[in-house]
C-alpha cells in the first residue's frame, strides 16, 4: 500500500503557479499529494489542515466546495476520466469551477488512485457567454439589415458565407459548397462579366471592391445586391483571401427605378400639358393686346383680370419647363468657378437693391477661392440667397450678408449668413421654404420661387443645401459640394 502511495506521490504534478487546486489521493480516498492552493483552500472550508494520509472522505461528503469530487473520485477509481462543471457562489458572486478526475494505475494496470485538477473557470465561461450573446446581436443585426458577411480564401478556392448570405442568395448550407465558380453560377448571366472585372480591378489595384449586381435564386427570382469587399496579401505581396459584406437591396432599387420612371412620366405629362395650353393662352394674351381698352369701364375691368390670370398662368408653365429643364447637370460642361468673379457679376445685377436697402455683403473666400460646377447655376445660388437676405430684412434695420466658404477633406461649404427677420424653423417649415412657391414669410413680394431654384441646382450639381435660422437673429442657408462628385 505503501508503494502504491509513493507512486501517486511521484506521478502528481504539484502545481504551484496560478490559482489550481491540484490533489491525489490513493484507492482508499487517502491525501497521497497536494499543491499549496489545495491547503489553502482546505483552510477557507474551515476543514482543517493538509496533512498526508488524511481521509478525504469526509471532506467530500461534507458539501460545499469538495463535494463534486465524490462521484468524480468514484468514476476515476473505475478507470473513467471525467470532467465536471461546477457553480458555487463565492464572497457573494457566482463563479464556476472545472473538475478534472484522472485515474493513477500501477505497472500492473490497476487503478492505485486518482489525481483531481481543479480550476475557476468564470472568466472563460463568462466570455463565452459574451462571445455568444454578440454573435447572436450580430446574427439578429444582419437579419435586420439584410446584410451577410463573407470571407474568401483564394488558396483554397472556399468561400466562408455567414448565415444571413446563404438566405441572401437562397442557398442551402448543408448542401452549397461555396467557391467562386458556384459564386459566379449565382449571379445574373449579364452581370458576370462586370463582376469579374471590378473583383479582378480590386485585387490588382488593391483597391475597394463595390458593385451592384443582380443574382438568380433557385425558384429563378431575380434579386439585386450591394457587395463590398477588399482583399489581404501576404508577406510576398501575393493576394490570398478577400473578405467583405453584400447586402440585399432589391426593395431600394426597385423603388428608385418606380420613381425613375414615374418622375419620367411625370416631366412628360408637364411637356404635354404645357404643350397644349400654350396655344390658348398665346390667344388670350394676343386678344389683350388687340383689345380696344377705355369704350367700356366693366369689360376693361374683366379683360384686365383675364390678361393678369393669363400672365401667371404663362410664367407657372415657364416656371415647370425651367424646372425640369434644371434637374439634371450636364458635368462635361463643369469648370472651376471663382466665387469672387459671381460675386462681381451678382453685385451688379443686384446693385439697385443694395443700395435702396443700404445692404452690406461681406465676403471671405480665404480658404477656397473655386469651386468645380456649373458658372451659372453658382450665380443664380448667389443671386438668389442674397436677393432673399434683403428681402427678409428687418424693419429700419440695413442687411448685412456674410458669405464665407470652408474647404472639408471631401467637401467645399459655402454659408451665407444674414441679420433678417429670421424665423422658428421646424422640420415642416424647412422642408416647405424648399419647395416651388414655397414662402419664409407672406410679408415680402414674391413667389417663393427662387429658395426651389437653389435647392434643385445645387442636387443637380451633386450637392445638398441646408438652413438654420432663429426668430430675429437671421438665417443661415449652407450649401455642401462633395469633391467626389
Amino acid at each position: 500500500m505503501k508503494h502504491n502511495q509513493v507512486v501517486i506521490h511521484n506521478k502528481v504534478e504539484i502545481v504551484e503557479d496560478g490559482d489550481d487546486i491540484v490533489w491525489a489521493m490513493d484507492e482508499h480516498y487517502r491525501l497521497t499529494a497536494f499543491n499549496s492552493s489545495f491547503k489553502a483552500r482546505l483552510k477557507l472550508e474551515n476543514l482543517g489542515d493538509a496533512q498526508r494520509g488524511m481521509d478525504l472522505k469526509k471532506i467530500y461528503n461534507g458539501g460545499g466546495f469538495f463535494n463534486p469530487c465524490k462521484q468524480g473520485c468514484e468514476r476515476a477509481l473505475k478507470r473513467y476520466a471525467t470532467t465536471s462543471k461546477h457553480t458555487f457562489e463565492d464572497n457573494g458572486e457566482i463563479v464556476v469551477h472545472e473538475f478534472s478526475f484522472q485515474p493513477f494505475m500501477n505497472s500492473s494496470g490497476e487503478v492505485v488512485g486518482c489525481c483531481i485538477w481543479q480550476k475557476d473557470i468564470t472568466q472563460e465561461v463568462d466570455n463565452n457567454h459574451r462571445l455568444r450573446e454578440s454573435e447572436r446581436k450580430y446574427r439578429e443585426a444582419q437579419e435586420v439589415a439584410d446584410v451577410g458577411h463573407w470571407n474568401w480564401d483564394m488558396v483554397k478556392n472556399e468561400i466562408t458565407w455567414s448565415d444571413q448570405l446563404f438566405r441572401i442568395f437562397g442557398q442551402d448550407p448543408k448542401t452549397f459548397e461555396a467557391n467562386y465558380e458556384s459564386l459566379m453560377g449565382i449571379i445574373h448571366p449579364d452581370d458576370r462579366k462586370a463582376f469579374d472585372e471590378d473583383v479582378t480591378q480590386s485585387i490588382e489595384e488593391r483597391s475597394q471592391h463595390d458593385i451592384t449586381h443582380r443574382i438568380v435564386i433557385n425558384n429563378g427570382k431575380i434579386r439585386y445586391v450591394h457587395q463590398k469587399g477588399k482583399a489581404f496579401y501576404n508577406e510576398d505581396g501575393q493576394p490570398v483571401r478577400m473578405s467583405g459584406t453584400t447586402q440585399d437591396v432589391t426593395r431600394e432599387v426597385l423603388s428608385n427605378r418606380q420613381i425613375v420612371e414615374q418622375n419620367n412620366e411625370l416631366q412628360n405629362f408637364v411637356r404635354i400639358i404645357s404643350h397644349n395650353l400654350r396655344s390658348p393662352i398665346s390667344n388670350l394674351l394676343m386678344l389683350s393686346k388687340i383689345y380696344e381698352w377705355g369704350k367700356d369701364e366693366t369689360n376693361d375691368d374683366i379683360v384686365k383680370k383675364i390678361e393678369n390670370t393669363t400672365e401667371a398662368l404663362d410664367q407657372t408653365i415657364k416656371d415647370l419647363h425651367l424646372s425640369l429643364s434644371l434637374k439634371s447637370a450636364d458635368r462635361e460642361k463643369f469648370r472651376e468657378v471663382a466665387f469672387a468673379d459671381v460675386m462681381k457679376e451678382v453685385e451688379g445685377l443686384l446693385s439697385e437693391e443694395i443700395i435702396k436697402n443700404k445692404a452690406t455683403i461681406k465676403t471671405d473666400f480665404s480658404q477656397v477661392d473655386t469651386v468645380f460646377a456649373a458658372k451659372s447655376y453658382v450665380a443664380n445660388i448667389f443671386y438668389n440667397l442674397i436677393l432673399n437676405a434683403i428681402n427678409y430684412t428687418k424693419k429700419g434695420v440695413p442687411p448685412i450678408v456674410q458669405i464665407t466658404s470652408e474647404q472639408n477633406e471631401d467637401s467645399i461649404v459655402l454659408k451665407f449668413v444674414d441679420n433678417g427677420i429670421g424665423m422658428e424653423l421646424t422640420p415642416e417649415k424647412e422642408r416647405k421654404i424648399f419647395d416651388m412657391y414655397g414662402r419664409l414669410s407672406g410679408a415680402t413680394e414674391g413667389k417663393g420661387f427662387g429658395l426651389y431654384l437653389v435647392k434643385t441646382q445645387v442636387e443637380a450639381m451633386g450637392g445638398k443645401i441646408e438652413v438654420d435660422s432663429e426668430l430675429d437673429i437671421g438665417t443661415t442657408f449652407i450649401i455642401t459640394f462633395y469633391k467626389s462628385n
